[in-house]
């Protein structure tokens, strides 16, 4: 029997489409069970875009309350535990028999084992955040098993669970792409496009149009041509995807961005490097985001952006029109559920190849180190701090903020950094400053808030390490935490307490270091950053009888605030 050939083509060509449509066959289907026992709605995607990385897992929504079982979606042994104020607050890491790992963070606790194991390292490591390794077998799971229980830990902006899966390579994968299922019968949504004339070291030309939508179809208002006065221009959009039963504005699936049908590129949601997460600065705007909060995605990929989830770039994803004709330029939003949002408009060029004039002679090429110096402050970039060259200049100012050094305008706030670099600032009249350990530099944000950067005396100058541009100066920090008892007082009777809690707060550096005894042994002492909240949690080391207790918060210059109080407990 012969096989007709037409038809043995076909069967190829389908074959070979439906696994570049999505790449979840390499991956074990239905082996992880979900983590949770209640309906899943999810308040993050995987792939999502946050503030310097790309969103690692699925957020899991917990019903607005802390406190849900989490539940071990396969077999496996616990092979990492992590407590920290900040990140991922109490943390659980998985390793599984078929070499995948599963991550769940912002946990409230641990089960009855886990718990007696991380409380018995914090007193044995005398402080609060710790992270231990269990040899493999020590801490065996089965499916099903209750790890911990949901909560609020670390940098968590609401209750809920991020749970993650790895691979060998402690590579993020989307969890969707092993089955499991998340209702989604919603489109992709577009809400502002940006069409960007490309100009060497100058991102700034550009114009907006704001979108409407029509289910699968997006639409620019006013629907004339648009007209660029460049030959050169890349394209970008401002939108979200929204699964059943939310209304978080969670990341796109895949994003493509096309010229007359000839695909520019093309990013996709499958999995994320840690080692490439801060490059999600060179894929959005950033000066928009710095400014605006809004992220737009953008087809330009620059020189130094290294983002495997970035394919399929031409030209650097810049589009060239050698005619005046108008031509289509396309944007397709993808979410896992297979629900395309396409956008369609024309452009036309009036212009020509012009690039905008040099200011000055600073060019700072992404690829040296670049150097820059002046009598107020100096600044040494290293190779691969930028995503592409730049145009740089920076000057310096009489500061209304300090008097301590001048104001140095360094460069543009909203150019992003992958790399830290050095600067250091001229400190004025360092003899007449009896303790130069309290010195430290600030930066401004684009509000002209104050932020905290730290630093170091040597020599009449302040030294840091920084990964932003913006004004920078010195000041100074002699004021200590600020440390008010919420639910103790001198002689209390705290028999009935759970805890007993404190607000600090710190008007500059920042708390670095706590730490609270009984009779001068060392207790546990509890932070939640979010909250100001330092606690300690009742325990059998608190004896019946009269005691001291003793709480103390540093700041990052070393200003110390200490309490005392003697407590009863019958």
């Amino acid at each position: 029997m012969r096989l007709n050939t037409k038809i043995f083509f076909t069967i190829i060509l389908l074959t070979f489409s439906v696994g570049k449509l999505r790449s979840q066959d390499t991956y074990p289907q239905d082996y992880f069970k979900l983590p949770m026992d209640i309906p899943i709605i999810l308040s993050g995607s995987f792939g999502e875009l946050r503030s310097n990385h790309f969103h690692t897992g699925l957020d899991i929504k917990t019903q607005g309350v802390v406190g849900k079982q989490i539940l071990a979606p396969a077999d496996g042994y616990i092979s990492r535990i992590k407590v920290s104020p900040w990140g991922y607050g109490n943390a659980l890491y998985i390793t599984h028999p078929n070499g995948y790992m599963t991550v769940y963070a912002h946990l409230n606790n641990y089960n009855d084992e886990l718990s007696k194991l991380i409380k018995q390292a914090q007193y044995n490591q005398k402080k609060f955040a710790v992270e231990i390794f269990p040899k493999k077998g020590s801490i065996n799971i089965k499916q099903g098993d209750i790890i911990g229980y949901t909560g609020n830990s670390g940098s968590s902006g609401g209750p809920h669970l991020h749970f993650e899966i790895r691979n060998a390579k402690q590579e993020p994968i989307n969890p969707l792409l092993f089955g499991i299922k998340v209702n989604d019968n919603k489109y992709p949504e577009m809400k502002k496009l940006r069409i960007y004339s490309y100009y060497k070291y100058d991102n700034s030309i550009y114009q907006t149009f704001s979108l409407y939508q029509k289910n699968a179809k997006v639409y620019k208002k006013y629907n004339d041509t648009i007209i660029i006065t460049s030959n050169q221009f890349y394209p970008a959009v401002e939108g979200y995807d929204r699964f059943d039963g939310a209304n978080n504005k969670n990341g796109y699936y895949k994003l493509e961005f096309y010229l007359d049908d000839s695909l520019y590129s093309k990013f996709t949601a499958d999995k994320v490097n840690f080692n490439e997460k801060r490059y999600i600065n060179s894929f959005i705007d950033y000066n928009a985001y710095k400014t605006t909060k809004q992220r737009f995605q953008r087809s330009y990929k620059e020189e130094n952006a290294k983002l495997s989830n970035i394919t399929d770039v031409v030209n650097n994803g810049i589009m060239h029109l050698t005619d005046n004709k108008a031509h289509k330029v396309k944007i397709m939003a993808y979410d896992f559920a297979g629900q395309i949002s396409t956008l369609e408009v024309y452009i036309k060029s009036i212009g020509g190849d012009k690039h905008k004039e040099i200011l000055n002679a600073n060019i700072f090429e992404w690829n040296h180190e670049n150097i820059y110096k002046t009598s107020d402050f100096e600044l040494i970039l290293p190779k691969n701090a930028f995503y592409s060259n730049q145009e740089f200049y920076a000057k310096s100012e009489d500061s209304k903020y300090s008097k301590y050094s001048q104001l140095c305008n360094i460069y543009k706030i909203g150019v992003p950094l992958h790399k830290h670099y050095k600067l250091k600032i001229k400190l004025n009249k360092p003899n007449e400053i009896a303790n130069k350990s309290k010195l430290c530099i600030i930066s401004l944000n684009n509000m002209n808030q104050i932020i905290y950067e730290g630093g170091s005396y040597s020599d009449g100058w302040i030294n840091i390490k920084t990964r932003s541009f913006g004004k920078y100066y010195i000041d100074i920090d002699t004021i200590a935490p600020i440390l008010t008892a919420k639910n103790i007082y001198n002689n209390k009777n705290i028999t009935k307490q759970h805890a007993i809690s404190f607000k600090v707060t710190d008007n500059l550096s920042g708390i670095k270091s706590y730490k609270a005894s009984i009779d001068g042994e060392w207790v546990l002492l509890e932070y939640d950053p979010k909250r100001n909240h330092l606690y300690y949690v009742i325990d059998d080391r608190f004896k019946a009888g009269k005691h001291k207790f003793k709480i103390t918060a540093t700041d990052d210059r070393s200003n110390k605030t200490t309490l005392d109080y003697t407590l009863i407990r019958n």
